[in-house]
């Protein structure tokens, strides 16, 4: 009902009489609009409402009625016309417009030549979408090559830790008596010093050097937190 002022204009009274017809047509007509109890429009397979979709059918419901009874409509069946390939052009590639929902409600009297506009433009929608999709997964491919790489490289570093090995900070060795050893820290450079002797977990006390520019980098590829490395 919300579109009848925008396409009709003003009824005629004829519109009563129509109304009491039966719908001899309707296999020509394109799919009817249900409107709920609620007043709300809707399709009848019961799906979402789409306004879009609704003006269309709306403006195709005024263009075949113009073309069967021109009398009782207040413009010419090509003024509706014109509107649709307009709504359809403004609007390609609308989620309310699917393409091949829109197919199957045009009028089949429509020469393709009219809407080849139409399916050129939603043609060229279609493989932009395509085709940032295939860019999106590349890129995501690359970022997943380029974190898998910085984990290997990282796992394959190692440090060799000796009963003779001290830490440079409180000068007592990693290995106890017991041979086992404590808890240590181990930068980049490959200097190592006890858990409890780190100041500051992104600066080598031995040399002073800052890792936090590497420390983050690695951290954020693999969706860690650089506090709690």
């Amino acid at each position: 009902q919300w579109a009848r002022g925008v396409v009709f204009g003003l009824r005629k009274k004829a519109d009563a009489a129509l109304a009491a017809q039966p719908s001899s047509s309707s296999s020509a007509a394109p799919k009817r609009i249900a409107v709920g109890a609620s007043g709300s429009l809707g399709d009848e397979q019961g799906g979402e409402t789409r306004p879009m979709m609704v003006f269309l059918q709306v403006l195709l419901g005024a263009f075949l009625g113009a073309e069967q009874r021109p009398g009782e409509y207040p413009k010419v069946a090509a003024e509706y016309k014109e509107a649709a390939l307009s709504l359809l052009m403004g609007y390609a590639g609308h989620s309310d417009l699917p393409t091949h929902e829109v197919v199957g409600v045009l009028p089949a009297s429509w020469p393709l030549e009219g809407l080849a506009g139409y399916f050129s433009k939603c043609a060229r929608l279609c493989l932009h979408e395509r085709r940032s999709s295939m860019f999106e997964e590349s890129l995501s491919s690359m970022a997943y090559l380029k974190t898998f790489g910085a984990w290997a490289t990282e796992r394959m570093r190692k440090v060799t830790m000796d009963k003779e090995k001290c830490c440079p900070t409180c000068n007592r060795r990693f290995v106890g008596q017991d041979n086992v050893a404590k808890a240590f820290v181990a930068y980049p450079n490959e200097t190592c010093v006890h858990l409890q002797c780190k100041e500051d977990l992104s600066v080598c006390p031995k040399t002073g050097q800052n890792f936090a520019d590497n420390l983050s980098m690695y951290c954020s590829a693999l969706c860690t937190d650089a506090g709690d490395r």
